[in-house]
């Protein structure tokens, strides 16, 4: 496991009319990057953002920028994501046909490829695509909403996640570093229970937003990673 601990702030729950301030909050917190959720309606019941505004992201926001597509149609919609070029792209394994390729497609125009399991989702899904990406993203609550409790046995879900990476890496020639990161549910109380087992970065929503000094708390969050104390 890598010790690069990074931590990524979802903007779900921002306050859509003053996103430019929201977007200067973040930056100045000393977040690593923006993860912007994008919801159809049909792979989830909300429908959140798209590409036009994963494409002012990437252009304006000065950090690197994640797009997790929680859409339904992941193989047909795929390129017009790629084509805007984020650091990141995270589909659902639930949600592609055809998921090599689309991990692929993405792989092959210099984007970081991660895939997300629901709560419910097998880590099966993951075994057979390993080479092609460089995260696994596990939801820590039901996707489609911000402000969840944290579920509990997910932490089983990460241990388990981190077992079959480090199995990987035995049997395999191809040795880059995959990432293991949560969402949901992330604050001061869980994000440590998450780290040790076995996850490396950590996407915070609700929590950052309602924090009164959002620099003092990333900077708690980043001592309680690397030093595991009690704030």
């Amino acid at each position: 496991m890598s010790d690069n601990f990074k931590i990524g702030i979802s903007i779900l729950d921002c306050d859509y009319l003053n996103l430019g301030h929201e977007l200067i909050k973040i930056k100045k917190s000393g977040a690593d990057f923006i993860h912007l959720d994008i919801m159809d309606g049909n792979f989830v019941s909300q429908i959140a953002f798209g590409q036009k505004m994963l494409s002012h992201l990437v252009k304006s926001s000065g950090i690197p920028v994640h797009a997790h597509l929680m859409i339904k149609n992941t193989d047909e919609q795929i390129a017009s994501y790629i084509k805007l070029q984020p650091d990141t792209i995270t589909v659902h394994a639930e949600t592609c046909r055809h998921l090599d390729r689309v991990l692929s497609m993405i792989t092959e125009n210099g984007i970081n490829a991660g895939i997300a399991l629901n709560p419910s989702t097998p880590i099966s899904f993951v075994e057979n695509i390993l080479n092609r990406i460089k995260s696994v993203l596990i939801l820590t609550v039901n996707p489609g909403f911000g402000g969840q409790d944290f579920i509990e046995s997910m932490l089983i879900k990460i241990r388990k996640t981190r077992e079959m990476i480090d199995n990987y890496y035995m049997v395999s020639e191809k040795k880059d570093f995959i990432d293991i990161r949560v969402d949901g549910g992330i604050n001061a109380s869980t994000i440590i229970k998450a780290k040790n087992s076995g996850a490396g970065t950590f996407i915070i929503g609700s929590s950052f937003f309602k924090s009164s000094d959002t620099v003092e708390f990333i900077k708690d969050l980043k001592d309680l990673i690397i030093k595991n104390r009690v704030i």
